[in-house]
């Protein structure tokens, strides 16, 4: 079996809605999927982009795959890359915008995540991701104690449109996001405050260069028009270490097919893992 077999043999899995449901739960066969993005082969690449648009096919499944480590970042890379199939930049294209810009059903009532988007063009996109049309945000969160809530924390975080990647650090109880220029921190507080274990307040800088923690009072207020705010964070702050790392929320499901996505999983793990 080549490697291309192996990608070949999940995608045939992919096009079966009873087998996708349990592809979608094996974190090992979608970090392969997410990995050999990177891989030279075009080939390759467009059949692991085939996957995983096969997968990113309900709201839930895309929350899923938008917040496995890497994979937002791979595909701004192939975007980007200059030396890169145009095929291959339209596939990674159309799974960029399926993840960030899909019509999430929020309670939120935020206006700056219940306006109208229409989808960006591949050449638009590219500019706005050279161009460096995000902005990074930092939270700080209580009650962020273990893995459990740290899952808790990326699934409401990522329900909020606008969110591009989110790391969190359960070491200093922090959480980074990178998000477009229109995500107000008073909804991702908001969003937090809804696990009804913890609570979020934004870190900023004064003019003194210290850090201060603001908090945006009772979440019924989260509506109101932003008051004049510190700058954010530079986007060259220290990355953080420890347990830090971008993930989606990954059940424990039932043994079922877990043979052959074992094997396939390990297979990839040998093929490209370099």
């Amino acid at each position: 079996m080549t490697s291309c077999d192996a990608i070949e043999a999940m995608k045939l899995m992919a096009l079966d809605p009873k087998k996708r449901k349990i592809l979608i739960k094996d974190a090992a066969c979608i970090g392969g999927l997410i990995m050999v993005l990177s891989n030279p082969s075009p080939k390759i690449v467009t059949l692991s982009l085939e996957t995983l648009i096969l997968l990113a096919d309900t709201s839930e499944r895309r929350t899923v795959l938008q917040g496995f480590m890497g994979m937002l970042d791979q595909l701004e890379a192939i975007l980007n890359r200059s030396a890169c199939d145009q095929s291959v930049k339209n596939l990674a294209d159309k799974l960029y915008t399926m993840l960030t810009e899909s019509d999430l059903q929020t309670p939120l009532k935020d206006t700056c995540n219940t306006n109208h988007r229409s989808r960006k063009s591949s050449t638009n996109k590219n500019k706005s991701l050279q161009g460096g049309r995000t902005k990074h945000i930092v939270l700080q969160i209580r009650g962020l104690i273990d893995k459990t809530d740290r899952d808790v924390v990326m699934r409401l975080i990522l329900q909020v449109k606008g969110v591009i990647s989110v790391t969190v650090d359960l070491n200093k109880k922090r959480c980074q996001l990178r998000t477009k220029p229109d995500v107000k921190p008073e909804t991702l507080v908001q969003s937090v405050a809804k696990s009804m274990t913890m609570t979020a307040q934004q870190v900023v800088k004064d003019e003194n260069g210290e850090e201060v923690l603001l908090s945006f009072g009772n979440p019924k207020d989260m509506d109101k028009e932003n008051t004049t705010l510190p700058d954010y964070l530079p986007d060259d702050m220290d990355s953080p270490k420890g347990d830090s790392k971008s993930v989606a929320r990954n059940k424990k499901d039932d043994k079922k097919g877990s043979g052959w996505l074992s094997t396939a999983a390990n297979f990839i793990s040998s093929s490209f893992y370099w």
